[in-house]
């Protein structure tokens, strides 16, 4: 199978400089287009494939800044990455290529070596965005399917066990009287590692699900891939059935509601049902109920395995992201990781539901990606910056949210990056909000930051212990305020305080480890 090349657009009004794009470009395998002009860009973007762009700030007519917010402006092209190349020094020249959407800066003369090493940076993330704008697409689109319950389907939220529940509940024997219904379903589904298995029963009409540790499926007869099998059987035809050792199995177990009476039973290769003691006679009617419900559940189970793949592919473009500003940054190696355990477990503290914790548990992570853009002089700086310095540092949290862009699923990790260094009571920074107009992950990546900020040592600072650190969020000094912090936060953390102590001192730094760089 042929693998297109990557395409990148280098445009520039001096023919030397297009020639010198060729020769760092065209060895390392990439088809090269060429734009003097700002408009003949946008007519090579608008017709043609392109992958990246290079694009040189001064050009005649329309500048580099127009032509990024053009291409940023239209929704066909936002997501095409866009490095700027000036020689303006100026930070203000800077501000005003982030401010027009420009994904990276170069400098000139440029860097063969830094050149592609954007540009394969920039290929990855992008690559990245399309795989997971797909796998979105794609789970977006089973969910219309026709089932009333995935009609308020949202794939950060989705769950398998919750929709198994409500399926069961449908069909499960509530009241004494219902002797069409099955007393007793049992539900397995295969995982990579082997099955999962949860048994159902409704003896006082609440839905009581336990799961079981069942080593069932070499008991089974179950079908190749792709094919499924599905019954009906009284008691005495388990043993004719090939079922009877299984049967057993069941039957030993001293939480199952009582042995096996009759059972219905649907068998494919990813999903079991079986839906037993039955308190009457069982007709087609019934066999079609439990194999809607099958049906339905394999449909759950197919949707969850996309959902986990596009969490996958989110999770790997994190740790590639991470990677990328692990080159230029001298935090410590773990505190992402550290950031992120904290955030989850406030969150989880204050009642989020389980997405939004897996959620922030990741996300959180790349909240301080925009250091990357920081000059190494001043991350290195011994002691503490300048003002002239800080004001820079500050800048880092636009540059994180430009790096990680508008897709829903980095919605989050967009708004901590932003958001982290704002304070509930207006005085942080960058765009002085107060109170809840502060996102909530924000609002609890920024404690969890502080306190792990405080913790670990930096060029400027030593290691402060764990009393120390609460000390200073919870009563204040010179720096930091609790009013800097959403109450409910705090009063979180308070609580939660003895496992930060917990968490950080299991995710330590390896002893003389420093950072790439």
């Amino acid at each position: 199978m042929n693998v297109a090349k990557p395409r990148i657009l280098c445009v520039d009004d001096e023919p030397i400089n297009l020639k010198l794009y060729d020769a760092v470009l065209l060895p390392q395998g990439y088809d090269v287009l060429h734009a003097a002009s700002g408009a003949r860009a946008l007519e090579i973007i608008a017709n043609e494939k392109v992958d990246l762009v290079l694009l040189d700030v001064m050009l005649p007519e329309m500048n580099g800044y127009e032509v990024c917010c053009r291409i940023k402006g239209d929704p066909e092209w936002a997501g095409l990455p866009v490095v700027m190349i000036t020689s303006l020094q100026e930070r203000r020249a800077r501000i005003q290529g982030i401010e027009a959407g420009a994904d990276d800066f170069i400098s000139k003369p440029i860097d063969q070596g830094e050149v592609l090493a954007r540009i394969r940076g920039l290929l990855r993330l992008k690559e990245l965005n399309h795989r997971l704008g797909q796998d979105y697409e794609r789970v977006a689109n089973l969910a219309t399917f026709g089932a009333e319950s995935l009609r308020a389907f949202e794939l950060d939220s989705f769950e398998l066990i919750p929709r198994l529940d409500r399926l069961v509940s449908r069909i499960i024997r509530q009241s004494a009287d219902a002797t069409d219904r099955p007393a007793s379903v049992l539900v397995g589904y295969h995982l990579g590692a082997g099955w999962r298995w949860l048994h159902y029963e409704a003896p006082f009409r609440e839905l009581i699900r336990r799961e079981l540790d069942l080593d069932a499926a070499g008991l089974l007869p179950l079908p190749p891939p792709g094919g499924a099998n599905s019954f009906f059987a009284d008691r005495a035809e388990f043993a004719v059935r090939g079922l009877e050792p299984f049967v057993q199995l069941l039957e030993s177990l001293p939480r199952l509601a009582a042995s096996m009476r009759n059972l219905y039973g649907y068998l494919s290769s990813e999903l079991c049902v079986f839906a037993g003691n039955y308190g009457g006679e069982v007709g087609a009617h019934e066999a079609v109920v439990l194999e809607v419900l099958a049906t339905q559940g394999l449909f759950f189970k197919r949707l969850a395995d996309q959902v986990r793949e596009a969490d996958e592919c989110l999770a790997g473009g994190v740790d590639s992201l991470l990677r990328l500003a692990a080159i230029h940054d001298v935090e410590p190696r773990l505190h992402p990781e550290r950031v992120g355990e904290f955030s989850a477990l406030l969150a989880a503290g204050l009642g989020q539901s389980a997405a939004f914790v897996r959620a922030i548990r990741l996300q959180a992570r790349l909240h301080d990606v925009g250091n990357g853009f920081i000059p190494l002089e001043i991350l290195r700086k011994e002691g503490a910056p300048d003002f002239q310095e800080w004001e820079i540092i500050r800048g880092h949290a636009r540059f994180g949210a430009g790096i990680i862009g508008d897709h829903p699923r980095l919605a989050m990790a967009r708004d901590i990056a932003l958001g982290h260094h704002e304070n509930w009571d207006g005085s942080g920074y960058p765009d002085w909000r107060r109170g809840e107009e502060i996102p909530l992950a924000a609002r609890i990546a920024a404690l969890a930051d502080r306190y792990d900020s405080l913790r670990a040592a930096r060029p400027y600072k030593p290691a402060m212990d764990h009393g120390a650190a609460c000390a200073i969020l919870l009563e204040g000094d010179d720096r930091s305020r609790p009013e800097h912090f959403d109450p409910a936060v705090l009063a979180a953390f308070r609580e939660l305080a003895p496992r930060f102590a917990e968490i950080f001192a299991r995710l330590q730094e390896p002893v003389g480890e420093r950072r790439a760089g």
